[in-house]
């Protein structure tokens, strides 16, 4: 971990919060959901460009507001929330995915900084969702790195998620 050895996230209650994710990584589902975004939730560096004719449609029954993750529940629980907007602008509606956090402490080095997070729900809308038994399994989270305003997490693939606290 890339903290004081002091420092454990999984018994600190500053892992509890809204974090938003920096979308910073290029691969297919960070593309997509950069295209999805509306401009001004990402950073462009100053560039502008007109929006395609395939986004404007699409924009007119589903626009994606922005994404963000709440740890919560004394860091046991994850929503990942991408929040939504339907039907012309009209239905506000947000697709929870819910996990459940298991601390693990194999060994000392890595002692209250890797959890197993398990998959546990899909709700869009306040509706829950059924899921495939596989889905839920487990996989390893790792919190590398855990101030008062950013964190950095790895799943199991080992790829950084940074990630900002929301104070609003």
């Amino acid at each position: 971990c890339m903290r004081p050895s002091s420092m454990q996230p999984a018994y600190d209650p500053k892992l509890n919060g809204k974090w938003n994710f920096v979308l910073s990584k290029v691969d297919l589902g960070t593309s997509l959901i950069k295209e999805l975004l509306p401009l001004e939730n990402i950073s462009s560096g100053g560039q502008s460009s007109a929006t395609p004719l395939w986004k404007t449609l699409l924009n007119n029954f589903y626009e994606l507001k922005g994404l963000f993750m709440r740890i919560y529940d004394e860091q046991s629980r994850v929503q990942i929330v991408l929040s939504s907007i339907l039907c012309f602008r009209k239905i506000p509606v947000d697709i929870v995915f819910t996990t459940s956090l298991l601390t693990t402490n194999y060994d000392e080095e890595n002692e209250g900084c890797l959890f197993l997070e398990r998959f546990e729900s899909v709700e869009i809308g306040g509706w829950k969702v059924p899921i495939p038994h596989t889905w839920q399994r487990f996989r390893y989270l790792e919190i590398t790195y855990l101030d008062d305003e950013v964190m950095i997490a790895r799943g199991s693939g080992g790829d950084p998620h940074v990630l900002i606290r929301d104070n609003a």
